[in-house]
């Protein structure tokens, strides 16, 4: 058995053939991989369990949920609008979660674990976020179970807790995330809009 295949008016030794084929179908399940896992994010956090998306008659609690705050499950009706949320009116849990099937990202933070600066920084980025494309965040005080960290960075399926108001994780965490749900285009408005 030769060695050679005939290409054009020449030969190509097949060996040389088939490491090629071999390094085209590395970069093709490499290409595609990425494209599935939203490529890798040192800020990406942990993938939750599907607990559905029924829908429960607003002001109910629909939990307990499979993760502290939820990424999933039985949420209300109507979501919530975008933006950030004080002591004085915290976000609801169950409700929270109709945001991140829209897509979007809420941002929990235990008031009695984070510093007046942290706050500040987290309440600024959100504060302009929501004024560009990319609006769909939301930051609110958490008054269920403790977390055990000061912030909880959530979308759909998706949970980083983190010590301190980091940007750059709460960026890469956006990043891997905004916008990956089951309905993406739908929710409330800009606010302003």
């Amino acid at each position: 058995m030769t060695r050679r295949l005939p290409v054009g008016g020449g030969t190509l030794d097949w060996r040389l053939a088939a490491i090629g084929g071999a390094i085209v179908v590395g970069l093709v399940v490499v290409v595609v991989a990425v494209l599935f896992t939203g490529g890798s994010s040192a800020y990406a956090g942990t993938i939750e369990p599907d607990a559905g998306r029924s829908h429960i008659a607003d002001g109910t609690y629909g939990g307990p949920y499979s993760s502290v705050p939820a990424t999933s499950g039985p949420h209300w009706q109507d979501p919530a609008n975008w933006g950030v949320y004080t002591d004085a009116d915290p976000l609801a849990e169950s409700q929270s979660i109709h945001n991140l099937e829209h897509g979007g990202i809420v941002i929990w933070y235990q008031p009695s674990q984070l510093s007046a600066s942290d706050l500040a920084k987290l309440t600024d980025f959100v504060s302009v976020q929501v004024t560009t494309s990319k609006f769909k965040f939301i930051l609110s005080p958490w008054t269920g179970q403790d977390f055990g960290h000061p912030v909880a960075l959530t979308a759909w399926r998706w949970l980083l807790y983190l010590d301190s108001a980091d940007l750059s994780a709460v960026r890469g965490f956006a990043d891997a995330h905004y916008g990956n749900a089951p309905e993406p285009l739908g929710g409330p408005a800009a606010p302003g809009a």
